[in-house]
């Protein structure tokens, strides 16, 4: 996927259905069935990024986002973060991309992808919400229908899984079509943006270590966050002064 030639084209839109189809299926799987945590980003992203190419480069995303959402908890009214939709995402766009910049996931192109993309997650919760006003009009409808006698109650619970799935795919979808141009993005990056989008990555995984302590149901958990992300930020500074 070097030139977008006439085959170079079919690859990309085949290279964005897959990435559809397995970002939807992990949509469906985060709530609607079989929960088996799948969709998670620690699972997500090396796999979409095995499908895509670059498993490694989806591990690369995959575990400081995990760490970030780790702490995410889907209680009663309480929505956390959508961490598949941004995981699916991501990986849908930074993968191809590396592939097309021939960087691979590298720091400076996770970063980029990752501050582009991350109000997915945000935006993720909107989509949880109206999943379920409209998982909760459905089961109506289908204690009704059950109610008469009708054979369609089942049918109508199963349409609930839709909405995830079509939203989730065609943004993955998406995200993997345009992902040529945030390669562009990334190969035209001068030295010095490049070595600031590192440092930028280092901090993302700052964050991630933050976050994971911060998670810890103790008193002490946001000092020891704290500790951790200024650990981190000044362990990743005096690599980088290493020769």
């Amino acid at each position: 996927m070097s030139a977008l030639t006439v085959g170079g084209v079919a690859e990309l839109l085949g290279t964005a259905a897959v990435a559809a189809l397995i970002g939807g299926l992990a949509a469906v799987e985060r709530k609607g069935a079989l929960q088996l945590m799948l969709s998670r980003p620690i699972v997500l992203a090396p796999l979409l990024g095995w499908a895509l190419g670059d498993p490694r480069g989806g591990l690369v995303l995959g575990v400081p986002l995990e760490l970030i959402f780790l702490g995410g908890v889907n209680l009663g009214g309480s929505l956390p973060d959508n961490e598949t939709l941004l995981a699916a995402a991501l990986t849908s766009a930074v993968v191809p991309a590396g592939i097309f910049a021939g960087t691979g996931v590298d720091a400076p192109l996770a970063a980029l992808g990752l501050a582009l993309l991350y109000p997915l997650a945000v935006a993720g919760r909107r989509l949880d919400r109206a999943s379920e006003t409209h998982n909760a009009q459905l089961s109506e409808r289908a204690l009704a229908s059950a109610a008469r006698g009708a054979d369609r109650a089942a049918r109508l619970n199963l349409r609930g899984l839709l909405l995830p799935f079509a939203v989730t795919a065609a943004i993955c979808f998406a995200c993997a079509a345009l992902a040529p141009m945030l390669g562009l993005a990334r190969g035209a990056c001068t030295p010095r943006l490049a070595s600031g989008l590192t440092g930028a990555w280092h901090a993302v995984w700052a964050l991630a270590a933050a976050s994971a302590i911060r998670a810890i149901r103790d008193p002490r958990a946001p000092a020891f966050a704290a500790i951790g992300f200024g650990a981190t930020i000044a362990a990743a500074a005096l690599l980088r002064a290493l020769p």
